[in-house]
């Protein structure tokens, strides 16, 4: 009977494919195994998005660039 044909040699693979995983898990570098396989999370925004909102009572439309109002726009027109 050859060696490939022997009733051991699937118990072997087995013992030896779980001794690898055993060491690679016990001994790799602490950060780099599971860091390239997992993604980071999106850092979330620190500033606000550029909107514009639209004011029915008052008639106007503002416009915000990173939270802040830069221009107005009313009857007249324009205004910063």
């Amino acid at each position: 009977m050859s060696w490939t044909a022997s009733p051991a040699t699937p118990f072997i693979a087995l013992a030896a494919g779980c001794a690898a995983l055993v060491v690679m898990l016990n001994y790799a570098p602490a950060g780099e195994f599971p860091s390239r396989y997992v993604k980071p999370a999106p850092a979330s925004p620190a500033i606000e998005p550029t909107r514009i909102e639209v004011d029915g009572s008052a008639h106007v439309i503002r416009f915000y660039i990173d939270g802040k109002q830069v221009a107005l726009l009313d009857s007249l027109g324009f205004q910063h």
